[in-house]
């Protein structure tokens, strides 16, 4: 049926398709429509006009009917009558009905979520738009707030110039450039009055300095002159000193020395010929003084006797001439006299006076000391200004100025070790009790003498088999230039740590004027309370133990304290100085007192400003430039104030502490990083500005 059905309805179709066929003259074409794109526009409209709650109620209604009459058409199946045939088709065709409305109702849906997603990216799009906004507007904030704040902090040069005092520029400036009758009412006028003065000043003393510079070099070329005029006597010279050797004095009849023992001879001998060999080519002079009459007496002594095989005149093994020699003297007078034995130096000494083109000297005095077999020195300054204070005198301390002059080299013993097992074998203390007596056994003075200690010769020592080393010509001669060289450049660090020493101890921290213009303006911190300090109370101080356990100073380094104040803070600052001064950097130990007491253990910042001071002075010393050696203390305390007045107005700025302080300094951020470090580093930058490393 549904068959012919079918049949029947495409019967006439054909007819109509015959007739269109043969009347296609007679009807206009129709144009070709997207139906699916028309369809969904259609249902999208639809989707926006219809109201989703009636749809979604719609839904549920179409979900149950189709839930009922899925159940209506089991309950038919399960009676399996005729009837209940053509009322299963019935419920299936209304069925696929309602599955079609839910497929309508599903696209609906689909088409308003479109639309919201839609909506909703339109609307994120333009709040991003309205924060990318917000944010550029904040910067721009910013970035007008940085300009003002550079602008209100700006300093102009001329604020570093130090003029002249207003008295003395009225008093010395002429009246056209004075022009009292406008600049007394007119600061501005004042100040141009006084800079233009400055600019005449300075150009005067330009031409002045010109002129001197050109008399330099004319006195530079007459002693050039000079110089090879003496350069041709050299060979005369040698000459002369083939004819008559120098050591001929010590070794000829009738002449001083000529009894000397041959260890003694052989190191006067020694130390006056390297050393007047090299004194031809530097400020240097050899002389040699002492008693010639008593040096001719020890030639009946015996100046090798072995004192340690001496035993006390008390013990009953003592030969019969012992006893009868001591009869007459007490004990303590037998130990003084074999003291005094013991420690005999030779009659004749050797002076080496090294002077500087500056007119300051240092002169060496070299003892040979016979029983003991060891050379020691005695120094004396020759200064040509006199130094004051406590703390700069005992930096050129004689005992003190040569300490260290190597390393390792503190000649606080005798480097030969037999001397202390004589010493122990008369009951005398160590070596170092009589180093203010006898001088200073340092190790270099050995070399120079040609002892060489720790050589082969120091096994036989150990074992006994001799006490003494012989002198060599060669030893000395390897080790005189160097020596003499390193005294010199001692000489010159020690008298400019000096000066700046005596400085600092007035409590003024000034720079020379030729390097001021390379540091921070003048700080709002002072300086006071400098002393010296011992190795024994650097140590007591619980702070500077973790210097002490790195070994970072030492016994032989020399130690200052003093306090750097600002307001109610307090910087103590521990400073141990090395004996190489300027070749290894000084060491910085700091304790702030304000708020609390901060010390590199508990405060971040204390243990910046420690680092800056003894890590990065390598900076300073590119700035100093030639002769960096003379300012740097100076410099360096300079910079430490420098970074405690940063400390101070960083944390008023962040509100750590009390903005007690004033802002003096131009920095951008008073902390940066997690380590809320500080701008301590300071940058040649549009009149000097400070920045974090």
């Amino acid at each position: 049926m549904v068959k012919d059905a079918i049949t029947d309805k495409e019967a006439p179709l054909k007819k109509r398709r015959k007739t269109t066929s043969n009347a296609s003259s007679t009807i206009t074409k129709v144009p070709a429509v997207d139906i699916y794109q028309t369809v969904i526009d259609y249902e999208e409209a639809e989707a926006g006009s219809r109201d989703p709650e009636k749809d979604k109620e719609l839904f549920r209604k179409a979900c149950d009917d189709i839930r009922t009459m899925m159940d209506e058409i089991t309950e038919l199946k399960t009676k399996r009558s005729e009837d209940s045939k053509g009322e299963i088709i019935d419920r299936r065709i209304k069925a696929s009905l309602l599955f079609v409305v839910l497929k309508k109702l599903n696209r609906l849906e689909k088409f308003r979520t479109k639309t919201s997603r839609d909506t909703m990216n339109r609307v994120k799009q333009q709040v991003d738009s309205y924060h990318l906004q917000l944010q550029n507007l904040l910067y721009e904030i910013e970035h007008l707030k940085k300009e003002v704040t550079k602008c209100l902090q700006f300093k102009s040069k001329d604020e570093e110039i130090e003029l002249v005092t207003v008295e003395e520029f009225y008093k010395e400036a002429p009246a056209t450039l004075s022009r009292p009758e406008v600049t007394q009412t007119n600061p501005h006028q004042l100040k141009l009055a006084r800079l233009e003065w400055e600019l005449e000043q300075r150009k005067q003393l330009s031409a002045l300095c010109s002129k001197l510079q050109t008399a330099k070099e004319m006195v530079g070329k007459e002693i050039q002159t000079k110089k090879e005029r003496l350069d041709n006597l050299t060979p005369r010279l040698k000459s002369i000193l083939e004819v008559h050797p120098k050591g001929a004095f010590m070794k000829s009849e009738g002449e001083p020395g000529q009894c000397v023992p041959n260890v003694a001879r052989d190191f006067m001998e020694s130390v006056y010929s390297n050393t007047d060999a090299d004194s031809k080519y530097t400020l240097m002079l050899v002389s040699v003084s002492g008693d010639e009459e008593e040096a001719r007496l020890l030639k009946n002594t015996k100046n090798e006797e072995k004192i340690v095989e001496e035993s006390d005149s008390d013990q009953e093994d003592n030969s019969e001439r012992d006893k009868r020699h001591h009869r007459k003297l007490s004990r303590s007078d037998r130990l003084e006299e074999r003291k005094k034995r013991l420690l005999l130096r030779h009659p004749l000494t050797v002076h080496i006076t090294i002077k500087l083109k500056d007119g300051n000297g240092v002169q060496l005095s070299f003892h040979y000391l016979m029983n003991l077999h060891v050379v020691t020195v005695k120094t004396r300054l020759n200064l040509e200004n006199t130094v004051h204070g406590s703390s700069a005198l005992d930096l050129i301390a004689p005992s003190k100025l040569l300490s260290g002059l190597f390393a390792h080299d503190l000649g606080l013993d005798s480097p030969n070790v037999a001397n202390n097992y004589q010493l122990q074998h008369l009951g005398l203390n160590c070596f170092s009790s009589y180093i203010s007596e006898l001088g200073v056994p340092y190790i270099w003075v050995q070399r120079v003498a040609g002892l060489d200690f720790m050589g082969a010769r120091t096994a036989e020592i150990m074992d006994g088999k001799s006490d003494s080393v012989e002198p060599k010509t060669s030893v000395s001669q390897a080790s005189v230039e160097s020596v003499m060289r390193a005294v010199r450049q001692r000489l010159k660090a020690r008298i400019a740590l000096c000066k700046q020493v005596q400085t600092l101890e007035n409590g003024s921290v000034v720079l020379p004027h030729n390097q001021r213009s390379l540091f921070p303006c003048k700080s709002s911190s002072s300086l006071s309370g400098w002393q010296r300090l011992t190795w024994e109370e650097y140590q007591s101080y619980p702070h500077t133990q973790p210097f002490v356990r790195e070994e970072a100073v030492g016994r032989g380094d020399i130690f200052y304290s003093m306090v750097v104040s600002r307001g109610t803070a307090k910087l103590l600052v521990l400073l141990a100085v090395k004996c190489d001064y300027p070749c290894t950097p000084s060491v910085y130990c700091l304790h702030l007192n304000w708020n609390g007491e901060h010390h590199a253990g508990n405060n971040d910042a204390v243990r910046d400003m420690e680092r800056e001071m003894n890590v990065y002075w390598m900076e300073l010393v590119k700035d100093l430039g030639h002769g960096w050696g003379s300012s740097l203390l100076v410099a360096q305390m300079n910079k430490l104030m420098s970074c405690l007045d940063l400390y101070l107005e960083a944390a008023g700025s962040t509100g750590i502490a009390p903005a007690e302080f004033s802002r003096e300094r131009i920095f951008f951020k008073p902390v940066r990083g997690r380590n809320r470090c500080r701008p301590y580093k300071f940058l040649h930058v549009s009149g000097g500005i400070f920045t974090q490393r």
